[in-house]
C-alpha cells in the first residue's frame, strides 16, 4: 500500500492556529477566459480548456495541463473557437468546443489527445458545438449545438462508443448544456423545452432507451448537474423548479425539485461536491441572501461566501486532489492575483520556514490513520475543524517541563476518528520551536 506523504510547515513565533482558507493563484494562469476544468486522478493532471492563447508568456492555445509546477501545452492545441468540456474516456483525453482545427489538422469540435498529438474523430457538420461530455453506461456522451454527426441526424446530443456514434431517439429541440449521472441514469440540461419529442423544461433523463421529464423540470436554462450526497443538484438561469420558487438553483430527490434556500441572485454555471459541501459558481453577488461574489458553498443548511470571492464569472469548478479549483474570467480571487483559474486552499497568517516530513496514511479516512515520521519533541497533538473549533486532543503535554518525544507514545501514532462527524479536518501539532499541521478528510 502507498504512504501518502505530506511536508508541514512551522510557524514562526505561533502558538494558536490560524485554520482559514483563502484563494491562491495556480501558476501564471492565463490571458483569456477559462471555460473547463478536469481532473485526471490516476496521473494526478489536471486540464483546463478555454479561449486562451498563453500562460504568462508561455503559448499556450485553448487546452493545457498542470501537473503542479507549470502550465503546459499539449501538442500545438486546439486553433481558433472555444473549449467548452474535457473528460476521461477509455485512457484517453477528449475535448469539445468550437474549435475546428488542431494545428493544421481538422478535428471538428470533438477530439482527442493520443499522448504525442490530437486525432481528427470530429463531428463532421457546420455551425456545431460540443458543450459537455459525460461517461455514462460504458458510453461517451457528447452534448452541445449541432444536428447531426457523420450521416446520423442527432439533434443536440449524441454517444460515443470508442470507435462509431449512435443517437439518443430524437435528441432535443436546443442546446444541451450539461449532463450528469444520478441513479442510474443521465440527466441533461440544457436550453431544450422537448426530449425525444416530448415536453421537457429544460432538463430531462435518460434511462439508456428512453426520455422523461424530470419533475416538470425548470422554467429557464440549466447549465450545470452535479451529484452531491444523495441528491442531484441543477444550476442555471431559472425562478422555477417544478412549479416552485427556485433562484438559479435547486435539487431533486428524484421525485421533485426543493429551493436551496434563497439561491442566488444571478446565474449558477458550475457546481461541485466534495463530498461534504456543494460549491457553486456563476455570476451572482450574493448566495442565501448574504454576500458572495460569484461562487459559494452549501452545506445543506445554509450558504457561505469563500473569502470575497472573484470579480468576474466563475464558469468551471473541479476537486482535484481534494482540494477545489475553480476557473472563469476573472483576474483576483479573495483579493489577489488569479488570472482566470485559482485554488481554495489552507492558508496561515504567518510566515513559514521548512519542517520535516510528517506522513499520514490513509487520507481521506474512514475510521482511522495513523501518523509516521514525525520524531519531534512535541508538546500537544489536537485535531480540528475547518472552523477553527478542536474536536478532538490526542495528547496534551503543555503543562509538563519536559516535552514528550513522540517515541514514547508508541510511534507510528494511530489516532482514532470514529467518533467525528464526515468533513475536513486538520491534525495540529505543537512543538517548543512552532506548529506543525496536516488536512485529511473524514469519509
Amino acid at each position: 500500500m502507498k504512504i501518502l506523504k505530506f511536508y508541514s510547515l512551522f510557524f514562526i513565533a505561533a502558538i494558536q492556529f490560524s485554520f482559514s482558507q483563502s484563494w491562491m493563484q495556480v501558476g501564471n494562469g492565463f490571458d483569456q477566459y477559462v471555460m473547463t476544468l478536469c481532473s485526471d486522478s490516476s496521473t494526478g493532471t489536471l486540464y483546463a480548456g478555454g479561449s486562451f492563447d498563453t500562460s504568462g508568456t508561455v503559448p499556450i492555445s485553448r487546452i493545457a495541463r498542470w501537473s503542479g509546477a507549470a502550465w503546459d501545452s499539449m501538442g500545438t492545441g486546439l486553433t481558433y473557437g472555444n473549449v467548452y468540456t474535457i473528460a476521461k474516456y477509455n485512457g484517453f483525453i477528449y475535448a469539445g468546443g468550437s474549435f475546428p482545427n488542431a494545428g493544421n489538422a481538422v478535428v471538428n469540435y470533438f477530439t482527442r489527445w493520443n499522448g504525442t498529438g490530437w486525432d481528427s474523430i470530429g463531428i463532421n457538420t457546420s455551425s456545431c458545438n460540443v458543450r459537455k461530455l459525460c461517461e455514462y453506461n460504458g458510453e461517451l456522451y457528447v452534448g452541445g449545438g449541432f444536428p447531426n454527426v457523420v450521416n446520423l441526424i442527432v439533434n443536440n446530443i449524441a454517444r460515443w462508443n470508442g470507435t462509431s456514434w449512435d443517437t439518443l431517439q430524437s435528441g432535443t429541440d436546443n442546446i444541451v448544456y450539461t449532463l450528469a449521472a444520478y441513479n442510474g441514469e443521465l440527466y441533461v440540461g440544457g436550453s431544450f423545452t422537448a426530449a425525444g419529442g416530448s415536453p421537457a423544461g429544460y432538463v430531462a433523463k435518460w434511462n439508456g432507451t428512453n426520455w422523461q421529464q424530470a419533475g416538470g423540470g425548470m422554467n429557464g436554462n440549466v447549465y450545470c448537474l452535479a451529484a452531491h450526497g444523495s441528491k442531484l443538484y441543477a444550476g442555471g438561469n431559472f425562478t422555477l423548479a417544478g412549479g416552485n420558487p427556485a433562484n438559479n438553483i435547486a435539487w431533486w430527490d428524484g421525485t421533485s425539485w426543493v429551493a436551496l434556500g434563497t439561491g442566488t441572485n444571478g446565474p449558477v454555471s458550475a457546481l461541485v461536491s466534495n463530498g461534504t459541501e456543494l460549491y457553486a459558481g456563476g455570476f451572482f453577488t450574493v448566495a442565501g441572501g448574504n454576500p458572495a461574489n460569484n461562487i459559494a458553498a452549501w452545506d445543506g443548511a445554509a450558504w457561505t461566501a469563500l473569502s470575497s470571492g472573484m470579480n468576474g464569472a466563475v464558469s468551471a469548478l473541479v476537486i482535484h486532489n481534494n482540494e477545489l479549483y475553480a476557473a472563469g474570467n476573472f483576474t483576483l480571487a479573495g483579493g489577489s492575483p488569479a488570472n482566470r483559474v485559482a485554488k481554495w486552499s489552507d492558508a496561515t497568517s504567518v510566515n513559514s520556514i521548512t519542517g520535516s516530513e510528517f506522513l499520514i496514511y490513509p487520507n481521506p479516512v474512514t475510521n482511522q490513520f495513523t501518523i509516521y515520521d514525525l520524531r519531534l519533541t512535541i508538546e500537544s497533538i489536537e485535531i480540528y475543524n475547518v472552523h477553527g473549533e478542536k474536536v478532538k486532543t490526542i495528547v496534551d503535554n503543555r503543562h509538563s517541563s519536559v516535552g514528550l518525544q513522540l517515541s514514547t507514545i508508541n510511534y507510528p501514532l494511530t489516532i482514532n476518528i470514529s467518533d467525528l462527524t464526515p468533513g475536513i479536518y486538520f491534525v495540529a501539532v505543537q512543538t517548543k520551536n512552532g506548529a506543525v499541521r496536516r488536512k485529511f478528510m473524514k469519509r
